[in-house]
């Protein structure tokens, strides 16, 4: 028999009937009337149901719940809830000495006379986060904050905090040379200095030890860009993701605050887990699939893979008779009743064509393996060219990827043109030398494409399938060495002057001062420029990245005109419809139309003013870290093209023949000569 305690309690400086159930089941009979009683709250942290006190509470309880005739209602005998200090003395406020910090914590459960108490104290401040109280290490203080403790009521215990800035305990600390330890209480007096929070001087004081720990019988203070680029770069095998950014933060935060040297920026590398997740196709897909299958036990295969979503060991277990098969073992996708009469018509016709004896899938009287039915399996997928299943599922498992949206377009895009030219067969029966011909007869393609085309192999067979590509038989083409091509400060000037609608000007002209990409501009929303620090946030960006980059102060009245004129709602550029953003074909027809109207008559592209942007900033001498920050380079070596743009060489060397002309007076102009009288 189910039993209710009902008792008196004190929650939230209010006195209140706790209802207290042994099994509480949702929608039983006991759950609807609590849920329908007058003023009725749920406690999370009690877990309990409670009502306002009423000194009759007993009988009117039992008057509510007369109904259940198998609950057993049960009044424990309890203290007197109108007793306040006896009910507080059960709450035991914790307080924590931080020796390492000078300071100490208070934590106190829900009392406001408390809290306004210590709030008036003025010594102090309230951590929301953390929900506790941060006073300085005073004794003074310590023994006021005990004193309005004990004036409320509560007991209180104390204890010594130990630090994560207590590295000194840790067995490691000790293996530290006398330099290194001097180095760490360098490095935790400037993080006091800068003021930073409790919690990041904790992150980056043990992050940066385990550093100098790594580093031992070495002068840090001596190591180059490039020996702290090869550390971080072997740390993703050792470190999640956040403990990755902690070290290099805390890196970074030495060597650029510390020590004062320029701003550095490291790149990882990331390790992308593919997730194969079970396609599941709805009932009357897999039907309209099924009718193209002629082989009963092929459409049960189908079925019991794509819509019932067993694995092949489960399905190889399935028994000769197992009508009652989802009712009683399995349980079909949203127990569809319309699913299951289409199972048992499966299994009938399956029945009447092969009469398997004691497993469904049979063969020759033996039952299949898992080899066997596996290319069962592929089979059925070549023989009937089941383009939608393949497709489906790669896009699956593509979406579960950080990649792209167009990054995962232009894979199944591939793949599947790849599968096609093979008439569906599984990728694993596919050989390198089959991959290899099949690249072969793309050579005439362009380096770009043949090289999607290697990356997709790359993605499917070896991180989908599993399977390793020779790279003798599968390599990528070589590519091209092409420097970007990019407009001159004039040519900028005079395509801005090639238009008076504002809309236009104010794209091109964004595209140019902040080197975004297309997309980028197309995904830009009104609140992403900020006009008092000209400088405007990327959001989301190619590699999933945010990133802020510049916005000139002289476009501020452009700006302002054009919001005034156009009124973008969500997108700062927008189509005709509002809040649908501007297309990427129209963009790039409008930079086409200023460029003709400007004289210039090369072929033109939007990217372009992404180059210029780098280009001209290097030019003026711009650090090439901050500029990969800028154009949000993963790599630096991807912004270092730029380089060889502005390299200076061909202005300065100068050519053997200008010196031979110099040197001898020769010159190509023939010299006149006087006609005979």
């Amino acid at each position: 028999m189910p039993k209710v305690k009902i008792y008196p309690i004190h929650h939230r400086d209010e006195k209140r009937i706790a209802l207290e159930y042994e099994r509480y089941i949702k929608d039983s009979p006991f759950d609807r009337i609590t849920r329908n009683l007058p003023q009725r709250k749920y406690s999370k942290t009690k877990k309990l149901w409670h009502i306002p006190f009423q000194n009759n509470y007993k009988e009117w309880i039992k008057k509510q719940y007369e109904s259940i005739t198998d609950l057993e209602i049960i009044f424990p005998d309890d203290p007197d809830p109108s007793d306040r200090k006896k009910i507080q003395s059960k709450t035991v406020v914790k307080i924590t000495i931080n020796k390492v910090e000078n300071c100490f914590f208070v934590v106190h459960g829900y009392s406001p006379p408390l809290f306004k108490a210590l709030l008036n104290l003025q010594n102090g401040r309230w951590d929301k986060n953390g929900g506790k109280w941060i006073f300085p290490g005073n004794n003074d203080i310590y023994k006021e904050v005990i004193k309005i403790i004990e004036n409320n009521g509560y007991t209180w215990t104390s204890s010594n905090e130990h630090s994560a800035l207590e590295i000194r305990k840790n067995k490691w600390y000790k293996n530290l040379s006398a330099e290194q330890k001097k180095i760490l209480t360098s490095f935790k007096q400037t993080l006091v200095l800068k003021r930073m929070s409790q919690r990041t001087q904790e992150i980056y004081f043990t992050r940066f030890s385990y550093f100098l720990n790594d580093h031992p019988n070495t002068d840090i203070n001596n190591l180059t860009y490039y020996d702290l680029q090869q550390y971080i770069y072997h740390l993703p095998s050792k470190l999640n993701q956040t403990l990755l950014h902690q070290t290099i933060a805390a890196i970074k935060f030495y060597y650029e605050r510390t020590m004062g040297r320029g701003k550095m920026f490291f790149t990882v590398r990331k390790f992308k887990n593919i997730s194969l997740k079970t396609l599941y196709l709805p009932l009357p897909e897999i039907i309209l699939i099924n009718d193209t299958v002629e082989c009963p036990d092929d459409k049960m295969l189908l079925f019991l893979s794509y819509h019932a979503n067993l694995n092949l060991t489960q399905i190889l277990k399935i028994p000769a008779n197992c009508h009652t098969l989802f009712t009683d073992k399995y349980k079909l996708p949203g127990s569809d009743q319309d699913a299951i009469d289409y199972f048992q018509k499966l299994a009938d016709n399956v029945k009447k064509t092969t009469h398997p004896k004691q497993f469904l899938f049979e063969k020759d009287g033996h039952p299949y393996t898992l080899l066997s039915i596996k290319d069962k399996l592929y089979s059925i997928l070549k023989k009937h060219k089941l383009d939608s299943i393949y497709r489906k599922q790669y896009k699956l498992i593509l979406s579960l990827t950080e990649y792209s949206l167009k990054t995962q377009k232009m894979y199944l895009s591939t793949f599947m043109s790849f599968l096609k030219h093979y008439e569906y067969k599984h990728p694993i029966l596919i050989s390198d030398e089959e991959i290899r011909d099949y690249l072969i007869l793309h050579r005439e393609k362009s380096t770009a494409h043949q090289d999607v085309m290697v990356s997709s192999f790359k993605f499917f067979f070896e991180k989908v399938h599993k399977h390793s590509l020779s790279k003798q038989h599968i390599m990528r083409p070589r590519r091209g060495k092409f420097l970007p091509d990019f407009f001159t400060i004039e040519e900028i000037a005079a395509i801005l002057n090639a238009t008076d609608n504002k809309k236009h000007k104010l794209m091109i002209a964004l595209a140019y001062t902040a080197g975004m990409r297309r997309q980028e501009i197309i995904n830009l929303k009104i609140d992403a420029i900020n006009l008092q620090k000209n400088r405007i946030f990327i959001k989301d960006s190619k590699g999933r990245k945010d990133r802020y980059s510049l916005f000139s102060k002289q476009l501020h009245g452009l700006y302002l005109e054009y919001i005034k004129e156009f009124n973008p709602q969500t997108y700062l550029f927008e189509s005709r419809e509002p809040g649908v953003q501007y297309s990427a074909e129209s963009m790039a027809q409008v930079l086409k139309n200023m460029a003709r109207s400007a004289g210039i008559r090369r072929k033109v592209n939007l990217h372009m003013l992404r180059h210029s942007f780098a280009t001209h900033l290097l030019e003026d001498g711009k650090d090439i870290r901050y500029v990969q920050e800028l154009l949000g380079h993963m790599n630096i070596k991807t912004t270092e093209r730029y380089t060889h743009i502005i390299n200076d060489a061909l202005t300065t060397v100068i050519s053997p023949l200008d010196r031979m002309m110099n040197n001898t007076g020769f010159s190509f102009t023939p010299k006149s000569t006087k006609k005979p009288p």
